[in-house]
Order: C-alpha cells, then sequence, then structure tokens
C-alpha cells in the first residue's frame, strides 16, 4: 500500500485519522452492498415455507439487520465527515415502530426460553418527535437487562398515554426486582452499579438512563407489587409529535399490497426510501445493484420497478433494457428511473432504456411519491382531480406552491456557482421544449404526445419546487390517460400559465447567473 505524507505542520494524529477516513470512504461501498444483499436476500426468502419458529428467528435477524444497516450507514458517514439526510416529515410512527420490536426481541426472547409481548394503550399519539437510534437503544438495552435477569416465562412492554405527561413506556419482568441500593442511586442520579451478585456492571442500566436524560425523558426503578421489576422511561409532552393538519393533497396514498423493487446503491436511500414507502404500507424489496436486482426480478414478482440509474455491476439503464427484452411478462412491468439527473440528455436516455418515468431524487414530498407510484402501476391516484381544476379551484384543494423558493434555491446551490448557469440554460431549453410540444400535442389531440410532455413536466416541475405546475401536470396526465378529449384545452389552460411563469422564473435567474466569460 502506498505511504500517506503528512502535509506541513499536520499532526500525526491528524494525519492517522484521515488515513482511517480515506480507507472508510475506500470500503463504504463494500460494506453497504454487503449490508443491502443481507438485507435483500432475507426479504426475498419465502417466509410460508418455514416453520413458525424459523418464521419467528428470521424475523429477529430481519428487524436487527435493519437497524444495522441504520447504524453502519450512520458511522460511516460520521467517519468521513457526512451527516445522514433527514427527511422533513422524519417523525417516528409509533405503531410501526412497537411492530419493529417485537419482530426484534420475540425470536430472541424465544432462544432464551421466554416471552416477549407489547401491550398498547390506548389514544396513544401517532408520532414522536425523537431519534428511533436513540429510542432503540434506551429500550432495547432495558429489554435485554429484563431478558437477561428474569428467569420467568414473559417480558411486557406497556405503553400508556398519560395525561398532561407525556407518553409511559414501561418493561415488566417477572424476575427478583431492583435492590433498593439500584433504586436509591436511579433516584439520585448516580451511577448504576450491579443489579445482583452475578449481574455484571450494570452497563445496560447506566446507558439507558443517561440516554434518556439526553433525549429530555426520565428512568425510574420500581418493584411491581406482585413481584418482579418495572423499568420505566417518561417521555414528556414536548416529544410527542403534533403534525400541522394536512390538506388531503399532503396525505400519503395506501399502497397496501403493492409489491415494490427498489434497486438503489447507497444504503442510506435505500433506508429513507423503505421507511417511507413502509409508512404507505407497500411490500418493498431492496437491492444495492443492476444484478442483484434482475435476479430478484427471476426469484419474485413485483408490481413496480424504482432503478436507480447509477449502480455498480450493471447500471440502471442495462438493467431496464435487460427486463425490457424477456420474453415474458415481466417485460411489461412499470419500471421508474430514481435519478437526479432530469435535463434532456439524461432523461432522454431514460426513456429510450424503457423507463415509464423518472422520479427525482432526493424525494420532496411524501404524498406526490406515493401517487406517482399508484399512477404508474395504473390505480387511481387520489387527489388532485381533472374536476378540481374545471371547477377553478386551485386554491380550496391545496394544489401546492406556484415556487417552493427554498427547493429552488437548494437544486441552484447544489449545482454550485460553476454549474448554476448551465442548470439555469438546460431548465431554460427543456421548460421551453415541453411547452412547444403540449401546444402541439393540444392542438393535435396527440394523446401520446400529451402523456409524454406531461411525463417530463412532471419530472422536472418536481425538481425544481413548482408544486402546482406539478400537480396540474399530473391532473393532465391523467386526462389524457382516460382520453377525456372535451376537457383537455380547459385542462391545459392553467397548467400553460404556470409552466410559461416558470420560464420567465428561470431565465430571470439565468440573467442574474450568466455564464463565466471563457478565457
Amino acid at each position: 500500500m502506498a505511504e500517506r505524507f503528512m502535509a506541513p505542520g499536520q499532526a500525526p494524529d491528524a494525519a492517522r485519522f484521515a488515513t482511517r477516513s480515506d480507507t472508510l470512504q475506500l470500503f463504504s461501498h463494500d460494506i453497504r452492498s454487503a449490508m443491502s444483499d443481507v438485507i435483500g436476500g432475507l426479504r426475498l426468502l419465502d417466509r410460508h415455507r418455514l416453520a413458525p419458529e424459523e418464521r419467528l428467528q428470521i424475523d429477529r435477524v430481519q428487524a436487527a439487520a435493519d437497524t444495522l444497516a441504520g447504524l453502519v450507514d450512520g458511522a460511516l458517514l460520521a467517519a468521513v465527515g457526512d451527516r445522514l439526510f433527514q427527511h422533513e416529515e422524519q417523525w417516528l410512527a409509533l405503531d410501526d415502530w412497537l411492530t419493529s420490536l417485537v419482530g426484534r426481541w420475540s425470536g430472541r426472547a424465544h432462544a432464551a426460553g421466554r416471552d416477549f409481548a407489547i401491550a398498547r394503550g390506548h389514544d396513544l399519539p401517532p408520532f414522536l418527535s425523537v431519534s428511533q437510534l436513540m429510542l432503540d437503544r434506551i429500550i432495547g438495552n432495558l429489554i435485554a437487562n429484563a431478558l437477561l435477569h428474569a428467569p420467568a416465562t414473559l417480558v411486557t412492554l406497556r405503553v400508556a398515554a398519560l395525561p398532561d405527561q407525556g407518553l409511559a413506556l414501561t418493561i415488566r419482568d417477572h424476575g427478583p426486582g431492583f435492590s433498593p441500593q439500584i433504586q436509591a442511586l436511579m433516584r439520585d442520579g448516580s451511577e448504576i452499579g450491579p443489579r445482583g451478585p452475578h449481574a455484571g456492571a450494570g452497563l445496560g442500566l447506566r446507558i439507558a438512563a443517561g440516554l434518556s436524560a439526553e433525549i429530555g425523558g426520565r428512568l425510574t426503578l420500581a418493584n411491581h407489587p406482585d413481584g418482579g421489576g418495572e423499568a420505566c422511561l417518561i417521555l414528556t409532552p414536548s416529544i410527542i409529535a403534533t403534525p400541522q393538519p394536512r390538506r388531503d393533497s399532503d396525505v400519503p396514498p395506501d399502497l397496501g399490497g403493492l409489491r415494490i423493487l427498489v434497486a438503489e446503491d447507497n444504503l442510506t436511500n435505500q433506508t429513507i426510501l423503505r421507511q417511507i414507502l413502509g409508512r404507505m404500507r407497500a411490500d418493498v424489496t431492496c437491492v444495492a445493484d443492476g444484478l442483484a436486482a434482475l435476479d430478484a426480478l427471476s426469484r419474485a414478482a413485483f408490481d413496480i420497478a424504482l432503478i436507480d440509474i447509477e449502480m455498480p455491476r450493471l447500471s440502471g439503464l442495462e438493467v431496464m433494457q435487460s427486463v425490457r427484452a424477456r420474453p415474458d411478462a415481466v417485460a411489461a412491468m412499470p419500471m421508474v428511473a430514481l435519478t437526479a439527473y432530469v435535463l434532456r440528455d439524461n432523461r432522454e436516455a431514460i426513456y429510450a432504456a424503457g423507463a415509464d418515468g423518472i422520479i427525482g431524487k432526493p424525494i420532496s414530498s411524501v404524498a406526490d411519491f406515493g401517487r406517482a407510484i399508484l399512477r404508474y402501476v395504473g390505480r387511481p391516484t387520489g387527489l388532485p382531480e381533472p374536476e378540481d381544476v374545471l371547477r377553478d379551484d386551485l386554491g380550496a384543494t391545496g394544489f401546492g406552491k406556484v415556487l417552493d423558493q427554498d427547493r429552488f434555491a437548494a437544486l441552484l446551490a447544489v449545482a454550485g456557482d460553476d454549474g448554476a448557469p448551465e442548470l439555469l440554460m438546460r431548465l431554460q431549453e427543456d421548460l421551453g421544449a415541453v411547452l412547444t410540444a403540449l401546444d402541439r400535442g393540444i392542438a393535435n389531440a396527440d394523446l401520446a404526445e400529451i402523456r409524454n410532455q406531461t411525463h417530463i413536466l412532471i419530472a422536472l416541475s418536481g425538481a425544481v419546487g413548482a408544486e402546482r405546475l406539478y400537480r396540474l401536470a399530473e391532473v393532465l396526465n391523467i386526462a389524457a390517460k382516460r382520453r377525456r378529449m372535451d376537457d383537455l384545452a380547459a385542462l391545459y389552460a392553467p397548467c400553460r400559465s404556470d409552466l410559461q411563469g416558470l420560464i420567465a422564473t428561470v431565465a430571470a435567474h439565468a440573467a442574474r447567473n450568466p455564464p463565466p466569460i471563457q478565457k
């Protein structure tokens, strides 16, 4: 291996850290790919052919693998000075989290000759504004502690809403209970000692107590009158997430019953997509590269594939070309490209490879993402509908902002000072080409042209943050699919107006960001 030289004045420790960081960057893709293969392989198992005890263990391994994937990816990003992307709506869905705990801990309890159960109280909040990783570590330590020290058969997690106090998560076991000394140490805020003569250092309780305080919670230990110990985590009302009332158009649709293949080599993006799609009740399988995607398609049936373009071993374009060349029904499966590249050259190559559509990354709206998937698989997409436009009811139905200035600014920031002028120029060209093609398509009642151009417009408007134009283009696409010939002109009018406005906005930004003078 080549020797790494220190820069002048660079401390040896800094050089060693830089070397470790470079090494992690070198191997991070291999680590992520291996984790993805583990997770994807588990999800492809035919669980119905397994015995109940085997299914229980598979659930345990799968839940642990999902948790490990998040830990590995967060550690890799932290090691190279990056941070995990957080979606704007990353609240912890309480019901989903509790379900994942059952999968993770039931198998472990069963292997130890015990049982684990969750008792859910009434009126539980749907979301918590707290890190899932932190909560997993607290509750996981408490459950592990109970399973280790309780010889009886059942460990229970009770979840209850507390009037004006937040939420209580109580782990109850039927073991020897907590000694008065340990309870006193907890009340005094001192470090926790061993639970019994053979209990070790009490590390799990110390970790849980410290993390509880870090998230603004409070951990108490007590003994139940009927025997056994109770460790109770009290989460304050500030941790209870209270999202603002959402418009109908902001509510994610139900994707229940849809089998979705996600081919994405970045483990962080995999985790985010799995969470987003899981919240909409889709059955998701993730793979890390093109060859794994083809293997998954040969082993299981899917309703739609979401395919990243830049992947190792086999690119997304090659995957789509291979699928479209198949002689069986899989060749007609909807395939959608997930990519940050939405400009003309990339887009034409993607459609030429066989894509049904393009969804820009990062996902900016869960609801729009879900409706787009429904549209590509041929299901009704919910709001908006053509009637909303025909009633001239754009404001009341929540069609969104004319332009999200923050998202548009973020797009330019990603392009950078050198890339922004070219990006703006290409946007002008692409939007102008769409306008010309749609004018022609509407005049000639050319449904294929209208559908093709609205697909392009949906991708472009979504990328730049033109929310209302995005939904108007979606409505026009729906109308073309339903062959509503008499309504096309009326539906196109507001869409055309917003499109012209966006072109003018992009032109104004381009005038303020001229390309650098070539020397």
